[in-house]
């Protein structure tokens, strides 16, 4: 991890999302700009957590090993969106321990608040809790779309993470790393291969190396 020491890129960063008109002057200018390189961990779970973050440039995933160790790929979050949100609401019990592992998919770039000066100056404003409300329900929405076909085919779940990112990203992406997609869907490496096999010939996608485009979404939601 590394502090970025530009005042003229966080502000830049700032004005860009709006967030000078939703967090008080007083609390951004203890906003530090950090940039963290892929594949390295931004922070782990179960852990304390000392700031909110948000992440205005790049991809990260949040993961979590359970306790018969397999490895679980909760979501990937492209900018902008908020890590330490949660935690703000945590009981006094498991205050500031954070839930998941936050690992950069790609170099990202954050903004980082101290969370002290988050509850002392910003907890009770209406707009921003509206803000984090907003952001939470996202969360909450995106979680029950990828999450809610554990019980059905490989190619259910493949369909429908494909339609969602179509919906995210537009008809033409970057297939996330195949190890942590099969994680976060619930099959295997081989599985997912053979699948993503299967939609091109079936003529759902078109894939060349990374790059998958969608040749017709409506299609692709069929069963």
């Amino acid at each position: 991890m590394k502090i970025i020491n530009s005042t003229s890129k966080r502000s830049e960063f700032i004005t860009y999302h709006q967030l000078d008109e939703i967090i008080s002057d007083e609390t951004l200018e203890d906003t530090k700009l950090i940039h963290i390189k892929a594949k390295e961990y931004l922070i782990f779970q179960d852990s304390k957590i000392s700031y909110l973050y948000f992440l205005v440039k790049g991809k990260i995933q949040a993961e979590r090993y359970e306790t018969n160790g397999n490895k679980v790929i909760f979501s990937f979050e492209n900018a902008f969106s908020i890590i330490g949100d949660l935690e703000l609401f945590q009981s006094n019990d498991e205050r500031d321990r954070i839930y998941n592992s936050i690992q950069a998919v790609t170099d990202a770039t954050l903004l980082a608040l101290p969370l002290s000066m988050i509850r002392k100056k910003e907890i009770h404003s209406p707009i921003f809790l509206q803000f984090i409300c907003q952001h939470l329900s996202k969360k909450l929405y995106n979680a029950s779309q990828l999450h809610s076909s554990a019980a059905y085919t490989v190619e259910y779940k493949l369909r429908r993470y494909l339609a969602f990112v179509e919906k995210q990203n537009g008809g033409s992406f970057k297939l996330e790393n195949r190890d942590a997609l099969a994680a976060m869907l619930g099959v295997s490496v081989r599985q997912l291969n053979r699948t993503l096999s299967k939609l091109v010939s079936d003529r759902l996608i078109e894939r060349k190396g990374k790059q998958i485009n969608i040749i017709n979404v409506e299609q692709l939601l069929t069963p």
